[in-house]
């Protein structure tokens, strides 16, 4: 497992915090926080949560990793335990995991640990002698009105609606997204080179179509770059514009290839977003694994401001009606 994948240690800025965000709650956590299980001063396993969204109300258990020798003693149950009571007393209402179908074990851990399965994701991998489209957008009009283009400030609450739009209800309850999370920073645009280099700086970014008439964001692409030649790509296809998804594939993957954004390139599917999951399928990609999207939710008591007590005796009763008497009927045959 790479180190980088589950602590942000070369974010120099963060260094220090990454350490000390252990004693703050966990609103303030800058980085993805990580909590052993130790015995006699050895590490038996680990688990890994990050937030999935600005609001933080929503963690994703990236990593939940044992000791092949210490297994069997319930060591990855009660690091679950640990991470659920120690978030869910400072209000973090929802938890998720991908888990991978081939992993029976930890399918059925988190199932008795209270995870349901929510959905199921297909991941894709692009073929280094993938051949693309030669018909994606120049680079003086990546921000035109109707194609396909690279998201600007103005597209943030737009996405906002695009992915509430899709999202089935219970998982829009369970990430509980925010405009924030969809925030845009400008990018000047000179050439495919520079502009390659800002949004791999920048780390994520929005390719999108927008409808003009209707003023929405009818397709997009978010774009994650972990590092140069890492690259995550998770579509979303509004169900009224499904025709669209193969379009927004072959443009995202033609405008990243002539960009020289090559490398590792990693697209996600969801079972309930089908046009996205039949278009990565035309488009040539490599199935590398099928994936459950596992979701716990959990409740908190209610707290009232009085007490509540109960009446020894009862005074203030209205008047009380005759009851009704039912005789049964005598049969005298």
């Amino acid at each position: 497992m790479p180190y980088e994948s589950f602590c942000a240690e070369e974010r120099l800025l963060f260094t220090g915090l990454n350490f000390w965000q252990h004693w703050l709650p966990c609103q303030w956590h800058v980085a993805p926080s990580v909590y052993l299980a130790k015995e006699d001063g050895i590490v038996l396993g680990l688990i890994s949560l990050r937030p999935t969204g600005k609001s933080k109300n929503c963690w994703q258990v990236d990593h939940l990793v044992v000791h092949p020798n210490q297994r069997g003693r319930g060591i990855a149950q009660e690091l679950l335990r640990f991470a659920f009571a120690l978030f869910s007393s400072q209000g973090v209402g929802h938890f998720v995991a991908e888990v991978s179908d081939r992993n029976p074990a930890a399918l059925s851990l988190l199932g008795n640990c209270g995870f349901a399965r929510c959905a199921r994701i297909t991941h894709y991998q692009v073929p280094a002698d993938l051949k693309f489209s030669e018909d994606a957008a120049s680079i003086e009009n990546l921000y035109g009105s109707d194609t396909f283009r690279l998201a600007v400030p103005e597209d943030q609450a737009g996405l906002l609606a695009l992915y509430q739009d899709i999202l089935p209800p219970v998982l829009r309850k369970t990430y509980n997204y925010t405009a924030e999370d969809f925030r845009v920073f400008p990018l000047q645009v000179e050439s495919l080179d520079k502009l390659a280099r800002r949004l791999i700086r920048r780390g994520s970014w929005f390719w999108v179509q927008a409808d003009s008439e209707r003023k929405t964001i009818t397709a997009a692409c978010r774009v994650t770059a972990h590092h140069e030649g890492d690259y995550h790509l998770d579509f979303a296809v509004h169900p009224g514009w499904t025709h669209t998804a193969q379009d927004l594939v072959q443009f995202v993957l033609s405008i990243m290839r002539r960009a020289g954004m090559k490398g590792m390139v990693i697209a996600k599917a969801y079972d309930y977003q089908s046009p996205v999951v039949d278009a990565l399928e035309a488009a040539g990609l490599e199935r590398v694994g099928n994936f459950s999207l596992m979701a716990r939710d959990h409740w908190l008591k209610a707290k009232t401001s009085k007490r509540v007590s109960l009446r020894r005796t009862v005074t203030e009763l209205g008047a009380i009606g005759k009851p009704a008497i039912n005789i049964p009927r005598i049969n005298t045959n």
